[in-house]
């Protein structure tokens, strides 16, 4: 690999799933896209040049490149682009492209191409859509593309990088930036743990004449207009920082060798440039820039992790800048792309300016979990007024210019103050919201007698994180809720009064402004079991996380009540309309509340008992909120206990709920809830049921003991690891199935393998979640089959479970009732309808603020037997729960032992027989 590719690989082995590198490209076409011809096209392309098929290995300890054949994904999607845009890649066994494409939608047709940093970057994308451009009219006229061959590929160049590196450059370089401090920090920053941080992004238009004045006065200064920007950004920088030497990070090209010009591939370099604040007027700033950025041409060819590496525990780029000037991609065929926002961020703060088609734009990316958002626009409005008058005045002092928006967090005065200020005539939610200014401002120092309607907030000594502080407390007192920006874009009394007054009359809402609506069919199938006593724990969603320290307990007991207040599905209740014959919701009730329970002084009994109290015992549907949180506190730190009904949250649901939580406790801006879509049509479940038709409705399993009239649920776990993960992605990769489609066909044969029965049916989840904010219940139940009659090889195991798998996808939204209705109907209380056995994969997550999440004991399963699979680092962990009923702990982890035996199987010979020998 390139040392630049190096890093980016590093990322994404320590975090497969994150988006942080993709570079998702959005464009409309000018007419109709022939998705069969883009997919050729986009084959050509990826052909042509090597980078676009490349995976990525650690083979003893040395990183490589590992070029194969052409291949690209290219699907015709409705779910939304910003979801296809955050999906991760997988750099081992993946290629690190793929095409979505949008039929008729209002605008034209849309194509999201997606591509991992690692293979692309800014200067990539003319040649890239040049031959795309070239490839699609081709196709579309019937004839081969002919895009030529290259005389170099990326991994010519990767050799050249690791050849090139000048180590005494390097030393010398890293001994000049030892100099300077680091650990820059702007106005307002917060401690956050080390990790992949969420971000946001704030976009702003430099007006023409300014750009225009740019380019001139870097004529005049015999600098370039990457320089005029640099000084600037560097005084913002400055300013909210309090420093006046500091580094920031540049975004260079590191194109050095002509032939490497127009190549597909990731280049790019970060170089910290010395910045300072001393000389007083912007031209001597840009003069002393100019200098430290000529330097940079050269510097640009030291990897930058090395120079991090020469330099241990120092930051050299908390804030970034990039221009990007690169010529602009042909657009023939379809709109410029724009390239969407991930929802993370590569530094602390990034400024990055580009010259578009509709002008010169400005996009201020920031780590939300280490600054609040709103600092984006504040920054950005400095940026753009301090840029205009430094290129106006670039001989005037810049001190006697004071930013529009200033810093974030301004220092507390000490002394206690009184500032006295004419009350006049107020309405109550005023009254309010002056007293809300009163309190907050005194707790640093500031004592306001009497504010008036217009006194502003940060005009009495306030800034924005006290803001934040004073709408929780806002919210506490006076049951309002009022989202920061709101009130931050006008701080004054009466703005404030106003907000107060409608999140007041938002969160309590009328019953007659929210009239009954059709439940899901899930929610119809779960209610009705509901009215199963046996069965009523089953469809509970328990999630306990222990927090290493029980300080701010207030702090995240109001947290919790802000998010659960928010999400109009947690404040479901359900009724049987008799007059319908169906379930309808209502989402009027109050919001639940946490609690907090002192259990310091508890045995480790009476604690267990608590908690699986708070995670087990039913909900009263039609008249409580299906859900409840407590906090308990322990020895060791505090438990958040957070259970809900399952027709109201899926585990995607839960995750959104407790990053929720730590956005609020970290003062970041919740995005608006949104309540799930109001039921739509069914889908056609006519084929999925010709598919299935003919399979056995049960599968037999190792049972040590008999089942019962009425299913028990108590369950337990049992998980073991796969360590050979990476050879089992290949295996199922050449057969078109994922990690999890192979799971469940080794898992039928180590069934198989047991019995005479060969032919199963598994149930496993799919999400129907358009939006990755909402908390809902958007999980159906589909059913595949497992068809191992007529002695299968394990290539043709794959390719009928790959099959089935897209037979039940395209049935998605067909109701599970409906299929078990027409395949079983004849079912009891004794098992599962349909099938015993359950199948699922998932994503490693732990939670926010440092929390761990705690195993559940006593634990509920739905089915006999679920098989859960996990992409770890270490592997692929297989998590069984199994009913305790049925199965002894022997009996599972014999039945774990034969799948990881059969997966063994499957690698050695996936041409060889499936079903071959009997197992136990």
């Amino acid at each position: 690999m390139s040392f630049a590719q190096e890093r980016l690989w590093f990322v994404n082995a320590a975090a497969p799933e994150s988006p942080i590198y993709n570079v998702p490209l959005f464009f409309r076409w000018r007419g109709e896209v022939d998705p069969g011809a883009l997919h050729r096209a986009l084959l050509a392309v990826v052909e042509k040049h090597e980078v676009l098929r490349t995976t990525y290995q650690d083979r003893d300890g040395e990183r490589v490149q590992v070029v194969g054949e052409a291949r690209v994904a290219v699907e015709v999607v409705s779910h939304a682009p910003d979801v296809e845009a955050r999906r991760g890649f997988d750099l081992a066994t993946e290629p690190p492209v793929r095409c979505a494409v949008w039929k008729g939608q209002p605008d034209g047709d849309a194509v999201l191409l997606t591509i991992h940093h690692i293979a692309v970057d800014g200067w990539s994308l003319p040649a890239l859509f040049d031959d795309l451009g070239t490839a699609y009219d081709a196709e579309v006229a019937g004839r081969r593309p002919e895009l030529g061959e290259l005389p170099v590929q990326y991994a010519d160049f990767a050799v050249w990088d690791r050849a090139g590196l000048d180590d005494q450059l390097l030393a010398r370089r890293a001994a000049e930036l030892a100099e300077v401090p680091t650990g820059l920090k702007l106005g307002g920053a917060r401690p956050v743990p080390a990790g992949f941080h969420s971000g946001e992004q704030h976009r702003f238009t430099v007006p023409a004449a300014t750009w225009e004045a740019v380019g001139e006065l870097a004529r005049r200064l015999r600098a370039t207009p990457f320089v005029v920007l640099l000084a600037a950004w560097s005084e913002v920088v400055g300013r909210w920082s309090a420093r006046d030497e500091f580094l920031i990070g540049a975004v260079t090209a590191n194109r050095t060798h002509p032939a490497v010009e127009d190549l597909v591939g990731f280049f790019v370099n970060t170089v910290p440039l010395r910045c300072t604040t001393r000389p007083p007027t912007f031209a001597q700033r840009c003069a002393e820039l100019r200098r430290e950025a000529f330097g940079s041409m050269t510097y640009q060819r030291i990897p930058f992790d090395q120079l991090v590496a020469r330099t241990p525990g120092r930051g050299l780029a908390e804030v970034g800048f990039a221009l990007q000037n690169m010529p602009a991609p042909d657009t023939a065929r379809w709109t410029a792309p724009d390239v969407l926002p991930t929802g993370t961020a590569k530094y602390d703060v990034l400024l990055i300016v580009e010259e578009t088609a509709d002008g010169v734009m400005g996009t201020l990316e920031l780590d939300t979990e280490l600054y609040p958002a709103e600092l984006g626009p504040r920054l950005a409005g400095d940026f753009a007024a301090l840029l205009g008058h430094a290129v106006a005045e670039p001989e005037a002092p810049l001190a006697e210019f004071a930013l529009p928006n200033g810093p974030l967090e301004r220092p507390r005065p000490l002394p206690v103050s009184t500032v006295e200020i004419d009350r006049g005539d107020l309405t109550e939610p005023e009254r309010r919201a002056a007293e809300l200014f009163r309190a907050v401002l005194a707790e640093t120092g500031v004592e306001i007698a009497e504010p008036a309607r217009n006194a502003n907030f940060f005009t009495l000594g306030g800034h924005s994180l006290l803001a934040v502080g004073m709408l929780a407390r806002a919210r506490r007192e006076h049951g309002a809720v009022v989202r920061p920006s709101e009130f931050l874009a006008e701080p004054t009394v009466a703005r404030l009064g106003a907000l107060l007054r409608a999140g007041t009359e938002k969160s309590e809402p009328a019953a007659a402004d929210d009239g009954p609506r059709p439940a899901t069919s899930t929610q119809q199938r779960f209610w009705f079991l509901d009215r199963i006593p046996e069965l009523r724990a089953a469809y509970l969603v328990p999630t306990v996380v222990h927090f290493p320290s029980d300080s701010g307990v207030e702090e995240l007991r109001d947290a919790v009540d802000t998010v659960l207040a928010r999400h109009p599905s947690l404040r479901s209740r359900f009724h049987l309309d008799h007059k319908q014959k169906r379930v309808v919701r209502t989402t009027s009730g109050p919001p639940a509340r946490a609690t907090v329970t002192d259990a310091r002084g508890w045995d480790e009994g009476k604690l267990s008992d608590h908690v699986a109290e708070l995670c087990w015992t039913p909900f009263d549907l039609a008249n409580e909120a299906p859900v409840r949180a407590e906090l308990v506190l322990v020895a060791t730190g505090v438990r958040l206990v957070l259970c809900a009904h399952h027709m109201v949250v899926d585990g995607a649901s839960v995750r959104v709920l407790l990053e929720q939580v730590a956005a609020v406790v970290q003062r970041r801006e919740l995005p608006e809830p949104v309540d799930p879509a109001p039921v739509g049509e069914r889908g056609d479940a006519s084929e999925l049921i010709a598919a299935l038709e003919g399979a056995p409705t049960d599968v037999r399993l190792p049972h040590d003991r008999p089942r019962v009239s009425v299913q028990s649920i108590l369950g337990a776990t049992c998980t073991t690891t796969f360590a050979e993960a990476p050879a089992l992605r290949a295996v199922a990769k050449e057969s078109g199935c994922s990690t999890f489609l192979a799971t469940v066909a080794v898992l039928a044969v180590a069934l198989a393998r047991r019995s005479d029965q060969r032919d199963f049916l598994f149930a496993f989840p799919w999400s129907g979640r358009e939006h990755p904010d909402a908390v809902g219940m958007f999980v159906n139940t589909l059913v595949l089959r497992a068809d191992l009659r007529g002695d299968p090889t394990w290539r043709e195991v794959l390719d009928r479970v790959r099959r089935s798998a897209s037979v039940a996808y395209r049935a998605a939204d067909v109701p599970f009732d409906e299929v078990v209705s027409a395949l079983h109907p004849q079912r009891d209380l004794s098992r599962p309808a349909l099938t015993p056995v359950y199948v699922a994969a998932e994503d490693e997550w732990r939670p926010p603020l440092g929390g761990e999440l705690l195993p559940l004991d006593p634990l509920a399963v739905k089915y006999e037997l679920e098989l859960t699979v996990t992409e770890t680092p270490a592997g692929l962990r297989l998590t069984a729960a199994y009913q305790t009923d049925l199965f002894d702990d022997t009996t599972i982890k014999s039945l774990l032992a034969d799948v990881t035996d059969v997966t063994t199987a499957l690698m050695t010979n996936p041409d060889g027989p499936a079903c071959e020998e009997k197992l136990r």
